[in-house]
């Protein structure tokens, strides 16, 4: 006999002698001389044997009187995630989200823009993260709610000289299909190619253009890493704030999920968590205007700070976001000689 054979029929022989043990141990318990005198083999084979069906995933019981299978799995053991990861390994991010500033338009409110660019400068951010519709754009229905002459060139302008430019502060925007979108849809031109190119003219870097309606941004860490989507979504208002960016998540794919969505178009804040993923409608610094007083829509008007920990895994496992609010005009003219800013 060579020792291939040899081999096999040790293995085999193991085999039949584990079948016995189990068949026994899972009738009763037996002590490990009972087990080694009812198969009439030595206390060390039956230890092996034991530890053999331990490998293959039996549950084993090693009690004072005697060895049994527990046909009843035995609970595990407690997970223990560890607090480390969530704060002294990773990276902590910060950066500001807002849209909707459509800048040229009579309710655009330059005031709080500037304002809250101040902010973002005193907390030390530097990237800020625009969801569209960054000028007013031009249409039959909103032509006498401009501030500017006529035509595409005088508002792309009018935001160059106008939007906030503060050193270190780089300004990433998607534009619309809507407003800044209409001038795609009727003469073809890429818009957010041309505010970029004539801003970079004027000696302005900080407006980066990154996407038509919207854009993926792939946040890296050490080991791994996790994307955001800036978008704007266009579409009517819904019945409730949230409506919109539940359903935008629920027909995403399972493989298309960002881990944080930031939404623009429809002048509102909020912060969602639907199919485990962090929506953030980015709100607007443009007062409600006669057409969405007429279709009874309200404005929020604000900008937003957000505040993430990402693992060295990639994984965005601490998430926050400030909302910081404004009020209409009126209700600054009012408290003026008590209110500072």
């Amino acid at each position: 006999m060579n020792l291939k054979e040899v081999i096999s029929q040790n293995t085999t022989s193991a085999q039949k002698l584990d079948a016995q043990v189990k068949k026994l141990l899972l009738k009763r318990s037996y002590t490990l001389v009972e087990l080694s005198n009812k198969l009439n083999v030595a206390p060390r084979v039956i230890e092996d044997s034991v530890g053999r069906l331990k490998l293959q995933n039996h549950n084993i019981a090693l009690e004072p009187e005697g060895i049994s299978i527990e046909k009843t799995p035995q609970p595990m053991e407690r997970l223990v995630v560890n607090s480390r990861d969530f704060v002294l390994d990773g990276e902590w991010r910060k950066f500001g989200a807002l849209g909707d500033t459509h800048l040229a338009s009579k309710y655009s409110r330059l005031d709080v823009l500037r304002c809250a660019y101040k902010i973002y400068e005193d907390e030390g951010i530097t990237t800020v993260y625009h969801t569209g519709n960054i000028v007013d754009g031009e249409c039959r229905f909103n032509k006498h709610d401009l501030l500017t002459r006529s035509g595409m060139a005088a508002q792309i302008e009018y935001l160059i000289n106008e939007y906030p430019e503060i050193k270190g502060i780089t300004t990433y925007f998607v534009v619309g299909d809507d407003h800044e979108g209409w001038w795609a849809q009727r003469e073809g031109i890429d818009v957010g190619k041309y505010i970029q190119a004539e801003a970079e003219k004027a000696g302005r870097n900080d407006l980066q253009y990154i996407g038509y309606m919207e854009r993926d941004i792939e946040l890296k860490a050490k080991h791994g890493s996790a994307p955001i989507r800036i978008m704007h979504s266009g579409g009517g208002s819904a019945y409730a704030v949230s409506y919109t960016t539940q359903k935008i998540v629920e027909s995403l794919q399972g493989g298309e999920k960002p881990r944080v969505l930031y939404v623009g178009h429809h002048h509102k804040f909020e912060h969602g968590y639907p199919r485990e993923v962090h929506t953030v409608q980015t709100a607007t610094t443009e007062d409600q205007t006669p057409f969405m007083r007429k279709n009874k829509i309200q404005a929020h008007v604000g900008v937003t700070i957000n505040k993430f920990h990402q693992a060295d895994t990639g994984e965005i496992n601490r998430f926050s976001v400030e909302f910081i609010p404004w009020y209409d005009r009126e209700f600054y003219f009012k408290g003026e000689k008590y209110r500072r800013w």
